[in-house]
């Protein structure tokens, strides 16, 4: 990433609410968090399971294209990130749980 913003709320939205990590969240997720701008946007190399809309928080740098999670089979393996949870904080909200959860299952391969 190149920065990132102070702690804010802005809102994600849900791109793909069929994977594990990103069902049953708000379709528009409205969360604190501090903000990192990629150098690019990895659209088109991965799946973008959510984004961030950039005209609810002042700071975001890529402009209507900006992924916050998302996941990639390659081969045998999956990968899967988010850029949400900076703080001890966040890790008490049961959304935040949820969607990591889900990533690590399906990470692992225990959900399709």
């Amino acid at each position: 990433f190149t920065n990132h913003s102070a702690i804010l709320e802005a809102t994600i939205d849900v791109e793909d609410a069929r994977n594990p990590s990103t069902e049953g969240l708000p379709k528009r997720w409205e969360r604190r968090d501090e903000w990192y701008n990629f150098i690019e946007s990895p659209r088109g190399k991965v799946r973008v399971l959510a984004s961030l809309d950039e005209t609810t928080y002042k700071g975001g740098t890529m402009g209507g294209d900006h992924p916050v999670a998302w996941c990639k089979k390659i081969g045998e393996g999956r990968v899967w990130y988010t850029a949400l949870g900076h703080k001890k904080e966040h890790y008490s909200d049961p959304l935040l749980m949820q969607h990591i959860l889900g990533g690590i299952l399906w990470a692992m391969g225990a959900t399709p």
